[in-house]
Formats: structure tokens, C-alpha cells, sequence
């Protein structure tokens, strides 16, 4: 039994009704739930300590900050997570190493939360748990409006303190001779049923949310952007009381009420009056308000022990294929796109991630689509001077001519028919069988229509490339409206899914892409979400993004699993631009992206080429870069959207040459273990395998220093399974040779050669160090014929050593996420997270 002390000091202030758990892969730290964590006592200001006894070689934890809420005095206090720390590998202490003689491990060590590793990587909130809301009030714009053209000039300072409407000590100004009748009250929870406020402004360099002054947070009409938020147990009692203060002396000038009857909704757009001190009413202000509610529909329980929110590995750029192998309806592509034959083609060709969009049919079933509205073919009304051939269409979709012949629904020969003619719909207002059923043209068909009836005065209808409804007799796989479940299953698993979410926006314009009202936000996401949790293949890449910024905000608040982009138009000229400013300025959409915790931002490539400081910006805050529809300085781009996948060059899948390179690596039939290599001992990172940077490593060198970390009895215990190579939480770090240690190995079993290396602990700076074998090198291919890598490198192999062989002049750096170093002539591979 080893005594396990924790010790760890937060370096910001946090609120006075917070506390810092540790979670983890032991009982006594709740197997990595955080409802049953272990809570901190605070020693001083900022440092916050505990103590748990277990029995195990290893246990892996992560810290967080966090705070109760009640609902109501009859039930149980809900915990709501603030911050933790996100990085991919949590921390990790092995007792049997580093503990004491007494069996007390760690109890001189103190931890710095956030850091870890030698990197810092804090999340805001954790996945919400039950009942909890998560409640963002946004005011921007001109969004405060006086009635006195005096109060226009100046600045002032904005204010939203949460009040729950039963609890007369959150409420203010109430008459000195006003007493609450005590039978009347409704019984309080003993704590809050909210948290405090806290604050992102996006026009600041930082926009981090921060809590909020005493005197509100300068605000500046048609200039600034704030976020507030807060959490929830009780929204039906939530209201927000707005102050507004003097820039210049901090005196109270208005206040205004919003009240649950003003937030009638999950979102919105609202103004509620402004009130003077003797409540004469000053002026309006006006905000927009997003509900976010935990997932309602059954998926796995979200744990704290691997996750990939802001995890994204260091590779070459990848390359995404748009809508499988490219659009089809308004270009030219070797496959229908958003079909499961075009997904698998591109995987085929090497895609790295395909690209799609998902949305809902009227009977919520989540479908694989770009448009959010079809061309539905209908039959005219007959006249007597129309042709005796003429035909309609019947209640399942089908063609039937006059003489009683009923042709497929899916039959292109009602585009040439003068007696049908085609209206625009809705895809939320078709159920799946309708869609399946009825011939549907591309939304461009309308467009390409009237400009020929505006040229020739009449239609021809020759548009054969916008048909989305295809042949009767296709294979199903060519067939448009995939289901996401036929997707996640049917569509190699070796190629990562970017999933963008389809919502409609305001345009600029102020017209909304899809009229009529849409699915509510909440219902929209849970649907799809706990699809994709419940039936997405484990070892899949999946990556979200939306064009709708709360969306992307919901889906990070909903799960981490999976990590979510912000896809942004910027200043471009092809595509109308949306109402909201956060897509329109690449820049706001960095600092968007910042403030919310998201993994990356999607750029629109022509705005890039016209000013790249977004990206810069974006790899200053940590982000990562994507970039959509056309190539765009991949030096600094992590990944790039095509609709060419394979074209020009033949490339393989980035993940199936690392599952190769990983199963050859760690093969025991073709390893060389045991014996010693004549190769010369070399060194190059996982980044370099395309561009072919080798190095020499001389034997007695130290390794370059990596961030501490451990070996795990998981990565050992597994065959070595799921190495470090993918990120997983068995990872370890690089020391030096022992070589006393070796050579009394050697003594022992001559024919052992077993490079040994000094473990740097994870959990001591200076300390214990404990000895492990390390594996040896495999033959190294990244094909199966062991052929070229590239056209400036190729590799070749025998069973006693490999070589490589490159033009590439390139050196290390300390940039490079994979490397293989030689120790007494063996070679293993080690990850840096």
C-alpha cells in the first residue's frame, strides 16, 4: 500500500466558491468521473493539497477547477467543471518507482495546474453534466441606444451579474419598507443555483474569458464585441441584471432587467429598457442569448482521461478531400459528391480526412448533404393543347405518361417533359424516403434555368450535371442521401471524417438561408452528436466545423472527444457573407476561436492571400490552421480542402502509412532484437519521412532532450500496442544510455543486448530514476514492396539493417513530433506531445 500525496498550486486567481479536484485512473480518484474526483484542501491562497492510499504500479490524473450549483434544497448539488487541463497524456506517478522506503510517493513534489510535460494546456469547462445550462449573453455592435443624444458621445462600462428570481439577496434596490412574507417563500438551496459571470472581449489582444470588474468591462458602440457567461441549474428562475457605469467615475447610470419571459427561447435577439436610479427610463440595450444544454439522447459517458479537444499531431499538411472527390452538381468530378462511393474513392486515392456536410430530414434522421434545399420535379396542370404524351408524377415519386407506363422515380426523362417543372424545397421539410424517392434536381438547375430563359426566352432544360436523383438502376452506393450512420459505417475507417454541421444563418442581407423556422439548436446537435458517439469507430479522426460560430461553441460544450474548427469566409467576394462578424473578419474569428477553447480555425484561402496575419495570429494563441478551397502555402497550413485528391500524383493515407510503419516496427518476426546492427546509427523525425532530413547520431551522444515523461505499464504490458507513434497515453521520454547498467546485463546473458535508458520521472524534476528495456528497431518500410517514400528519397531494407537514402539537406529542429534514436545500434521511436 503506497501513500499518494497531491500538491498542486493554481497561478490565477479563482472564485471563493471554487475548488480544485484530481481525477484519475485509480477507485479512490473516481476512475476518471469527475462526479466522484477527489477534492483539494486549500493550504494557502493558491495552494491546494490531498492525500489517497492505493495499491498499483501506475496512476494516471489530471487536475481541475471546479464549483457546486443547486436547483433546488430537495436535491443534490451538480458539480460544473470551469477549467482542467486538457493536455492529450495526463499526468502519470508510478509508486513502486518513486515512492519512499515508508511508502510515501510524492509528497515533497508540488504540480503548477495547467502544466505539465514542460507545455502548458488549460481547457475552459468540461463536457456539461446533468441539468446543467451553459448561458452566453453577447452584446455587440450599437448595441447600446440612449434616448439623449448627450449620453451618445461618451463611453461607458457594461455589467451582467446572474440573479436566481427566488433569492431576494441576489436582488437590489428593494424598498427599505418592503418585508417578504417567510410563509410565502419557497424553500432556497443552500448554495447558488448559478455561477459567477465571466467575460471575452473579442477586440482585445487576449480574449480569454476572465471574470468581470467591479465596475463592468469598457464598452464601445459599433466597436466592441463581449461575450458574457455564466452556468446554470435553475434556468427557469435565471434572470440578468445589466449595469451600466461611467467610464469616467464609475457612477451607476442605468440598469435594466432580463427576465425569463425576455428569454423565451434557446436563442435569440432581445433589448430590455434602461432604467435611471428613479427608475425613469434612459435607453434600450440590445444582446443576443444562447441556451446550451447537456446531450439528452443516450451516448457513452464523457471521462477525463484521453482527450483530443485540442489535441492535433505534427505531421506534413494533409489533404482533405471536398465532398468525397470534389462537387459534382456544379462542377465537373469523377463521382456524384456526399455519396459513400465519392468518400471511399478519395480515401482510395489517399485522402487523409473527406470532407461532408451533415443536416436533418423532416423525420430527424442526420444525412450526408451540402444544399439545404432541393429542385423537386411536380407535373403541371394539363392543358388541351398539351402533347397526348405528356406525363405526372404520382404520390411515390414515379413518372406516369398518359398511356399508363409508370417510369422509376429516379428516371431522367422528365428534365425534357414541357409538362413538369420544378420547385425549390426544403431538405428539412422532405423525410428521408422522400428524398430517396422523388427526382430532385441541384438548387443550381433554378439558377442555370433562368439565365437561359433570360437569354432565349424559353428553357431548354439540357442540365444533365445538376441531376442529384441518379439512374434506376445505380449501385447504392452511388445513390445521393447517405444516412451519417451508413457513412461511419460503410466508409474506410483508415480516413478521418471533417464533419461540418449545417445550420442556417442570417446574410447580411438579412435574409435566412433556410425561411420557415428551423430545428431547435439543442435537439439539432444532440441528434447528431450522439450518432456519431454512439457508432463512430474508436480508432476513426474525426474533426467538426461549422460556419455558425454558436454551433461550433454548442458542439465543444456538448463533447470533447473530438476536437471542432470554426469555419470562417473572412474578406471574400465570392459568397454572401452571413450577418455575423465573427465569420466575416478572419481575425475575430482567431479570437473567437481562442476565447471558446477550439482546436483551429478553417480559412477561406482567397482572404489568406490577401493578408495572412490571421495565421499567424492563429499559431501565435496555439491554434491550428486549416484552410479550404484551394492550395495555400503549405508551409503554414496544417491542412488543405481538395477536390482533386490523386490527381497530378499518387499519395497513400497519412494514418495507413503510420499503422504500417507501426505494425513493421513492432513485428517480432521481422525484429531485429537481439541483435546488433551494422548500420551506422542515425536520427530523423516522423515530419522529415517525407522531406528525408537525416542526421547523424554518434553512439555515447545524448538523446535531444525531450518533456518529461514516463513509461507506462500499459505501453510495456500490450505488446507494445498503440504506441506512442499515435498519441497515445503510453508515451516516455529520452535520458541517456546507462552503460553500468547494460554491461551487468550482458555479463548475466551474453547474448542479451538490451539498450537500456535512464527514465527521466514525470513527476520529479530531480529524483529517483528507474531503469526499463527499450525495444529495437523493426525493419522500417512505409510500403509493403519497401519502395520510394517520395521522389527525392527512397528507403531499402535486409534482415540486419536499413537505409535510407535522401537529397533532402534538411536538419533537426526542435519542432519535430516523431524521432527515432539510436541507442547502441537499436533504434526505437518516441512520440513528443
Amino acid at each position: 500500500m503506497f501513500t499518494l500525496h497531491f500538491s498542486v498550486s493554481v497561478p490565477f486567481p479563482i472564485f471563493d466558491d471554487q475548488f480544485v479536484f484530481v481525477t484519475g485512473s485509480h477507485e479512490s480518484l473516481g476512475s476518471w468521473d469527475t462526479r466522484r474526483a477527489l477534492r483539494l484542501e486549500k493550504d494557502d491562497e493558491n495552494h491546494w493539497t490531498g492525500i489517497t492510499n492505493l495499491s498499483v504500479d501506475t496512476v494516471k490524473f489530471r487536475y481541475f477547477i471546479g464549483n457546486y450549483l443547486q436547483s433546488d434544497a430537495t436535491k443534490d448539488p451538480v458539480l460544473v467543471i470551469s477549467k482542467w487541463e486538457a493536455h492529450f497524456t495526463p499526468r502519470c506517478v508510478m509508486p513502486p518507482v518513486e515512492a519512499s522506503k515508508s511508502g510515501v510517493c510524492r509528497a515533497n513534489l508540488r504540480d503548477v495546474f495547467g502544466y505539465n510535460s514542460g507545455s502548458e494546456q488549460i481547457s475552459d469547462s468540461f463536457v456539461l453534466g446533468d441539468d446543467v445550462h451553459h448561458i452566453a449573453l453577447t452584446v455587440s455592435g450599437a448595441a447600446l441606444k440612449f434616448y439623449k443624444k448627450k449620453h451618445e458621445q461618451q463611453n461607458y462600462r457594461v455589467k451582467i451579474v446572474p440573479f436566481d428570481l427566488r433569492n431576494k439577496f441576489d436582488m437590489t434596490n428593494l424598498d427599505d419598507d418592503e418585508e417578504l412574507n417567510a410563509e410565502d417563500e419557497t424553500p432556497l438551496p443552500s448554495l447558488p443555483s448559478h455561477s459567477c459571470t465571466e467575460i471575452a472581449a473579442l477586440t482585445q489582444a487576449c480574449p480569454k474569458f476572465k471574470a468581470q470588474q467591479e465596475f463592468g468591462e469598457l464598452f464601445q458602440n459599433s466597436i466592441d464585441y463581449h461575450t458574457f457567461r455564466t452556468y446554470s441549474v435553475a434556468v427557469e428562475f435565471l434572470s440578468f441584471r445589466i449595469e451600466v457605469y461611467s467610464n469616467q467615475n464609475n457612477d451607476l447610470i442605468a440598469q435594466g432587467y432580463a427576465l425569463p419571459s425576455s428569454l423565451h427561447d434557446t436563442y435569440g435577439k432581445t433589448s430590455v429598457p434602461l432604467l435611471t436610479k428613479r427608475g425613469v427610463p434612459t435607453g434600450k440595450i440590445y444582446f443576443s442569448y444562447l441556451f446550451i444544454r447537456p446531450i439528452r439522447l443516450p451516448h457513452p459517458r464523457p471521462i477525463m482521461h484521453n482527450c483530443y479537444a485540442k489535441y492535433w499531431k505534427k505531421r506534413v499538411t494533409l489533404e482533405v478531400g471536398h465532398r468525397g472527390m470534389g462537387e459534382s452538381y456544379t462542377k465537373f468530378a469523377v463521382a456524384r459528391e456526399n455519396t459513400l462511393h465519392s468518400l471511399n474513392s478519395a480515401a482510395k486515392r489517399g485522402a487523409d480526412f473527406v470532407e461532408f456536410d451533415v443536416h436533418l430530414t423532416k423525420d430527424l434522421i442526420p444525412i450526408v448533404y451540402h444544399d439545404f434545399h432541393v429542385m423537386v420535379s411536380v407535373a403541371k396542370k394539363r392543358t388541351n393543347t398539351e402533347s397526348s404524351n405528356s406525363s405526372s408524377i404520382d404520390s411515390d415519386g414515379r413518372i406516369k405518361s398518359n398511356n399508363g407506363s409508370v417510369s422509376p422515380p429516379n428516371s431522367t426523362t422528365t428534365t425534357n417533359s414541357p409538362s413538369v417543372d420544378f420547385y425549390q424545397l426544403a431538405v428539412k421539410d422532405l423525410n428521408l424516403n422522400q428524398l430517396r424517392l422523388l427526382h430532385l434536381d441541384h438548387v443550381k438547375h433554378k439558377e442555370s434555368n433562368n439565365v437561359d430563359q433570360a437569354v432565349n426566352g424559353t428553357s431548354t432544360q439540357k442540365y444533365s450535371s445538376h441531376h442529384v436523383t441518379g439512374e434506376h438502376d445505380e449501385a447504392e452506393e452511388h445513390r445521393p442521401f447517405p444516412t451519417l450512420l451508413e457513412a461511419l459505417k460503410n466508409v474506410s475507417h483508415d480516413v478521418g471524417f471533417n464533419i461540418e454541421i449545417k445550420y442556417p444563418q442570417l446574410i447580411v442581407s438579412g435574409e435566412n438561408e433556410v425561411e420557415g423556422g428551423y430545428i431547435e439548436r439543442n435537439e439539432f446537435l444532440d441528434i447528431i452528436l450522439s450518432e456519431i458517439l454512439n457508432n463512430a469507430d474508436n480508432n476513426r479522426h474525426i474533426v467538426f466545423s461549422s460556419f455558425d460560430a454558436d454551433m461550433c461553441k454548442m458542439i465543444s460544450e456538448k463533447q470533447k472527444k473530438y476536437p471542432v474548427l470554426f469555419l470562417c469566409l473572412g474578406k471574400q467576394t465570392r459568397y454572401p457573407d452571413y450577418e455575423d462578424e465573427r465569420t466575416r473578419s478572419s481575425l475575430t474569428a482567431v479570437k473567437f476561436t481562442y476565447s471558446c477553447g477550439l482546436m483551429g480555425v478553417n480559412f477561406h484561402s482567397e482572404d489568406l492571400l490577401l493578408d495572412p496575419t490571421p495565421v499567424s495570429k492563429a499559431k501565435e494563441l496555439g491554434l491550428i490552421s486549416f484552410v479550404w478551397e484551394m492550395n495555400w502555402l503549405r508551409g503554414n497550413i496544417w491542412t488543405i480542402l481538395s477536390t482533386n485528391i490523386g490527381e497530378g500524383e499518387s499519395r497513400k493515407n497519412v494514418f495507413t502509412l503510420e499503422k504500417a510503419m507501426r505494425a513493421q516496427l513492432f513485428s517480432s518476426k521481422k525484429s531485429s532484437f537481439g541483435k546488433k546492427s551494422s548500420s551506422p546509427p542515425r536520427c530523423f523525425s516522423h515530419n522529415q519521412l517525407n522531406s528525408q532530413a537525416i542526421s547523424s547520431f554518434g553512439p555515447g551522444n545524448r538523446t535531444r532532450g525531450m518533456s518529461a515523461s514516463v513509461w507506462s505499464n500499459e505501453f510495456v504490458d500490450q505488446n507494445f500496442g498503440r504506441s506512442s507513434i499515435d498519441g497515445s497515453p503510453a508515451m516516455f521520454s529520452i535520458g541517456e544510455t546507462d552503460i553500468e547498467q547494460q554491461q551487468q546485463i550482458q555479463q548475466q546473458d551474453p547474448q542479451q543486448h538490451f539498450p537500456i535508458i535512464r527514465r527521466h520521472n514525470s513527476s520529479q524534476a530531480q529524483g529517483t530514476f528507474g531503469f526499463l528495456p527499450v525495444l529495437p528497431e523493426a525493419l522500417l518500410k512505409t510500403q509493403t514492396n519497401g519502395g520510394n517514400i517520395n521522389n527525392n528519397s527512397s528507403i531499402s531494407s535486409n534482415n540486419s539493417s536499413t537505409t535510407i537514402s535522401s537529397e533532402s539537406n534538411e536538419t533537426f529542429n526542435n519542432n519535430n513530433d516523431i524521432e527515432m534514436v539510436t541507442m547502441n545500434n537499436k533504434r526505437f521511436v518516441a512520440s513528443e506531445i
